[in-house]
Formats: structure tokens, sequence, C-alpha cells
């Protein structure tokens, strides 16, 4: 697993077990779970899945801009190089 990778995960299980202990704590968990209505608990799942969405998908664009810059690089590279032989030629 790369560093970045494991260092992610480690950060949204602190957050997880920050959370956890935050609320067992402050109430009784029992308490919580009982008085709470159900569709919190689909709207707390909704907002981490889209928060792990988020994250996954500007993983991917990051990933897929660094592979279009190496592409133009590699391109603006080969007309460089092409112009040097061109005057190159001519010198000749």
């Amino acid at each position: 697993m790369k560093p970045n990778k494991t260092s992610q995960f480690i950060a949204l299980g602190a957050v997880a077990v920050l959370a956890i202990v935050f609320i067992v704590t402050q109430t009784s968990l029992l308490s919580v779970i009982t008085s709470s209505p159900w569709w919190m608990y689909g709207l707390i799942i909704g907002i981490l899945f889209s928060g792990y969405m988020w994250v996954k998908t500007m993983k991917e664009e990051n990933e897929a801009d660094q592979e279009w810059i190496e592409q133009e690089g590699n391109v603006y590279m080969a007309r460089l190089e092409a112009a040097k032989a061109r005057r190159e030629a001519q010198q000749k």
C-alpha cells in the first residue's frame, strides 16, 4: 500500500474513532440510538459515502491531469528537438 493511501486510511480511522469516542463520552450510546430517527443514520452514512467518493474522484482527476501534462510535455520536447535538428541542418 502506498504511504499516501495508508495515511488517508489512518486519518479516516482517526476521525471515526474520535466521533465514536465523542458520542460515547457525551451521551449514553443506547439512548442516542433509540431516540434518533432511522433516517438520521442514513443521512450520516450518505455524508460519509459522499466524502469518500469526493476524495476518490479528486485523486482520479489529479492522476488524469498529471498524465495529460506529461503528454503535453512530451509533445513540447519533441517540437524542441525537431527545431534543434532543423537549425543544425541549416547550419551545415
